[in-house]
Parts: structure tokens; sequence; C-alpha cells
């Protein structure tokens, strides 16, 4: 589904960001073809990927089943959550949580008011903060410093403040307990019988 300067309902205001107001569902892809940013009033749910040439902001959360990206900035009232991976060519923020099924990458800074969460890399152009604890299955890399477990709700006893990758590229922390875990591999079966160049593999029970 494609939403244009056309869209019903969708009005261009003095400072050239296109409104709409409610919520924007959408049951396939979401192609936004606008020539400045779009503001959503609710929420925006898309059942497979966001793409945008500019940025998106949405007074409540951004959903999608597979992935986000978007030219400019990614901000969300509430949380911000991908399937697959989140690229923006400006910052992501959301007043929630973070969460992205692959990788999440930003051309600036990356903030939350709740944790970060990625099944691949974490990247940031300027620094990366969080209200709670940030996570990524591979790496870790920002320009500049990583805040984590920040939030004004918590107390020293509850607060998550963890730093996990299996590996940190590039940044200064300056709060926040850096974990380096082993990287978990997922493989199938066929690939797995590619990587060993055999056929016709079985897995035994121990």
């Amino acid at each position: 589904m494609k939403l244009n300067k056309f869209w019903d309902g969708l009005k261009q205001i003095a400072n050239g960001d296109y409104v709409l107001d409610g919520d924007l569902i959408c049951e396939e892809d979401l192609i936004i073809d606008l020539d400045d940013r779009l503001v959503v009033r609710g929420g925006i749910k898309v059942k497979k990927s966001i793409k945008a040439g500019e940025g998106i902001k949405a007074g409540c959360g951004i959903e999608a089943g597979c992935g986000i990206e978007a030219g400019e900035d990614i901000k969300a009232g509430e949380g911000i959550k991908a399937g697959e991976g989140i690229k923006a060519g400006w910052g992501i923020e959301a007043g929630c949580g973070i969460e992205a099924g692959w990788g999440i990458e930003a051309g600036e800074g990356i903030e939350a008011g709740w944790g970060i969460e990625a099944g691949c890399g974490i990247e940031a152009g300027c620094g990366i903060e969080a209200g709670w604890g940030i996570e990524a299955k591979t790496f870790i890399h920002s320009e500049k410093r990583i805040f984590a477990g920040i939030s004004v709700y918590h107390t020293s006893a509850n607060c998550k403040k963890y730093i996990k990758c299996a590996e940190l590229r590039k940044g200064e922390i300056c709060f926040g307990d850096l974990v380096l875990e082993e990287p978990i591999i997922e493989m199938t079966i066929a690939e797995i019988e590619n990587k060993l160049g055999i056929k016709n593999l079985k897995i035994k029970e121990d």
C-alpha cells in the first residue's frame, strides 16, 4: 500500500509535516511516498514492512511484522517494534522500548524510555541511551557515549542497566554494566549441510 499526499484525511501543516489523525493500520507493505515527514497522531501498525523516504513520527507506537526503514528520523511516543530490522538515516527515539528481530541502525542517536533489544547488532552514528538495559545478539557500535538503566522510575535495587552483546566495537560506556556473551548461532539443517559440504545430515539426540 502506498501513502501519498492525496491520502484521505492527510493534511500538510506550516512546517511541512504531513499529519494524519487517528491510527494508521495496514495489512500489507506500507510505502510512504511523501516529500516531508509523516506524523500520525495515533499509532502505526503494519503487517509487513514500512518504508519511508523521509521521517516517521507516531503519537503512540510503531509496529511492523517485517522491517522499518526511514530516510530521516523514526520517533514514537510509545514503543517501536519490528519483526526484522530498524534503520533510520537520522535518529531513532521511543517513549517506551525499541525491539528488532534483526539489527538496529541509526545515522544519529538511539534513545528509548525503556530497553533496547536487537536480534543482531546495534549501530548508532551518535550515542545510545536507554531507560532500562541494552541487548544485542552480536555487536554494539556507538560513535559517542552509551547510557543504560537511567530511568527515573527505578531505584538502584531494581535498575536494569546491563549492556549485553558479543562484542563492543566502539562506544564509551558512561552508565551501565557491560556483559559480554558468546554469540548464539542459529542454523537450519540445510544451512549446516551447505556449510559442511555434506548431504542428508541427521541430528542424533544425546
